[in-house]
């Protein structure tokens, strides 16, 4: 008999719990809708969340602003990236904002729109209020971002501390944000620690893989990343993926392997944008081969994001058509952010070096290197 993975098991149960469910009271509609959320979150599938949107819109039109419906909402709409809409949805129902996981999710989005300092004053405050291990990744993924890795590790471990015996994802979870900082880092060793350790917790998680998949990429191992990066392309319907095999296979010169996965890719980005849906511009302003059409849609993402990655997206996408001088520009307001990144400082070398600023780019190749 092959055994059941853990991640198997709690898509049975959702599936089981959500058939169980006729609702006939906004409580069980919420329950409902947020079992639909969190299966589409689980596999990956974000083509499923709009669809869930329209029946959270009609559950509020049937029953009102319930708090916890409308929590489930503004959930959506961020992670579809649509920040004005999350909060909106958070405004809907008075002292959802105020309380967990409203306020959390309010810091979430002052981070989505660059403005670090506050996020880090939010997830601080909603700690003071109500200890919870998400809240504590949140400020630790945040903490490391700003430069402090150490702090950020501390931060994990209250995460793990808070967490029982029967949250073994989102144990998961946390151990691979942590290992992914560890990546940043350049401590490929310890980073594979906290995979191994997330893998060992909920087996069977594709999530666990891409972020194995990201690790053998930095360690060199591209025939191995290039593999799983196809197993995973396979099995999960997230054209991030199709992308990153595509990458992979191009590091390798393989071309003609690459092509085919980014051209699906490509394909999936694109009909998304066409639908009126956002939270695919920055993976699209990549993978445009034409430079002008990236630019449009790194623009895009910038109005709807201004942040640190947004900014350094629309400078990337600018060099790759030539535009030195506007390419400055960008980049230098990204880092204007508090943000201390090793690629960020990596395309700001490229971009001065462009620019004829050597001594800048020199710098920045300093501080990209110090950091990884």
């Amino acid at each position: 008999m092959i055994a059941v993975s853990d991640y198997e098991a709690e898509l049975e149960r959702i599936d089981r719990d959500i058939a169980a469910l006729a609702p006939d009271d906004v409580a069980q509609a919420t329950a409902l809708l947020s079992l639909r959320c969190q299966r589409a979150s689980l596999t990956g599938d974000l083509a499923a969340l709009p669809a869930v949107e329209g029946e959270i819109d009609a559950a509020l039109a049937e029953y009102g602003t319930w708090p916890d419906l409308c929590v489930v909402k503004a959930g959506v709409a961020s992670t579809l990236h649509r920040v004005a809409d999350a909060r909106r949805a958070l405004e809907l129902a008075p002292g959802v904002a105020e309380h967990l996981p409203g306020r959390a999710m309010l810091a979430d989005l002052d981070r989505e729109e660059g403005r670090y300092e506050e996020a880090l004053r939010g997830y601080e405050a909603a700690l003071r209020d109500e200890p919870a291990w998400d809240t504590y990744a949140r400020l630790a993924d945040l903490t490391s971002k700003l430069g402090d890795a150490d702090a950020a590790g501390d931060l994990f471990a209250a995460a793990v501390d808070e967490l029982t015996a029967k949250q073994m994802r989102s144990y998961a979870w946390v151990e691979l944000q942590w290992g992914r900082m560890e990546l940043r880092r350049g401590r490929h060793d310890d980073g594979a620690d906290h995979y191994a350790r997330a893998s060992a917790a909920y087996t069977g998680w594709w999530l666990v893989d891409e972020h194995v998949a990201q690790l053998l990429a930095a360690r060199g191992e591209l025939e191995t990343a290039a593999a799983l990066y196809k197993d995973l392309a396979a099995r999960v319907p997230k054209p991030e993926l199709q992308h990153a095999a595509g990458d992979t296979n191009a590091a390798l010169g393989r071309p003609e392997r690459a092509r085919p996965f980014h051209d699906r890719a490509l394909a999936a980005y694109r009909a998304s944008a066409e639908r009126g849906e956002v939270h695919y511009l920055h993976h699209l302003a990549d993978a445009c081969t034409d430079a002008a059409e990236a630019v449009r849609w790194a623009r895009r993402d910038l109005e709807l994001r201004p942040n640190a990655y947004t900014r350094a997206a629309l400078a990337w996408a600018l060099h790759r058509a030539g535009r030195s001088g506007e390419a400055l520009d960008a980049i230098e307001g990204a880092l204007a952010s508090p943000l201390r990144d090793a690629r960020l400082y990596g395309k700001a070398a490229t971009i001065h070096r462009a620019a004829g600023r050597l001594a800048e780019s020199d710098d920045y190749e300093r501080r990209a290197a110090a950091l990884h």
